[in-house]
This record gives structure tokens, sequence and C-alpha cells, in this order.
């Protein structure tokens, strides 16, 4: 992959690594400087890149790492914690919110996972964590929605 194609699959992730972001930071601002910060670094870091179809759980590890860094300098403990209004029917705002309301650690692999589409292996790998600790992270993560969005007659 030359730079001109990197450049331009890079910039189509955008609106992805966005996405990410939200799961993690709660000022807009924020996450905007982020992804800034991800595609520039992604950029600078091009030829780290072995393999082009790991392309994306790569942007999101560099976005992931951003963000946790943005998070440290602010010395935030509490991540986001609710995703940004989408039109939608009321059973989605709920789920958004239930989404929300759990820890980031189970959030982002369902965020990832279920909104982005990725596998389970893309997110071991952008999180840096083993498929077993993603796989688990998930079954907590939904069993928690499944109790939150039980209690709300769902």
């Amino acid at each position: 992959m030359d730079r001109q194609e990197l450049g331009e699959a890079i910039i189509a992730h955008t609106q992805l690594l966005y996405r990410v972001s939200c799961g993690l930071l709660r000022c807009e601002a924020d996450r905007e400087d982020a992804v800034q910060s991800a595609i520039e670094k992604a950029w600078r870091q091009a030829d780290r890149l072995r393999d082009a179809k790991k392309l994306r759980p790569w942007l999101i590890r560099i976005l992931v790492n951003e963000c946790r860094s943005l998070l440290r300098k602010k010395q935030r403990e509490t991540p986001f914690d609710t995703l940004p209004d989408l039109p939608g029917p009321d059973d989605a705002r709920a789920l958004r919110e239930a989404l929300a309301s759990l820890p980031d650690e189970l959030r982002l692999p369902l965020m990832l996972h279920y909104i982005e589409g990725l596998s389970v292996q893309e997110i071991a790998s952008a999180l840096g964590r083993p498929k077993g600790t993603i796989l688990s992270r998930m079954h907590r993560g939904r069993g928690l929605l499944r109790d939150i969005l039980g209690s709300e007659g769902f």
C-alpha cells in the first residue's frame, strides 16, 4: 500500500474513529482532538503497518491510546457516560442509555463489535487484550445490558 492509498484509507475510517472516541471521551472537542492526533500519528507511523488488512484495528489502537492519554492529562477516571443522541425510537434510546451506563472496559468491546462490526480478533488486536478477555467482557456486558433493560420492561 503506497502513501496515497494509505492516506485515503485512513481518511475513510475517520467516522469510525470518531464513533469509537465517543465511547471513551465526554467532551466533543476532546473527541475531535483525539481523532486528529490518531490520524496524524497513523500517517507518521505508516511504516509500522505491516499488513494492510489490519489497518482498522491498528487505527483503533492508536485512537484508544490517544484517548487514554488525553484522559490521563485531564486526570479523569470516568469516561463518557452518554452516547450522542441519534434519531430513533425510544427502545434505541433506552439501549444507548443502558450501553452508556456500562464501564468502558465492557462498553467498548460491545460497541466495536455490534455497532462498528469488528470481529473479536480485531477488537483484541485494537485493545491489546487476549481474545478470551474480549469474549468474557462482551459476555459480562451483555449480561449487564440484559439486567438493565430487563428491569425497564424490555
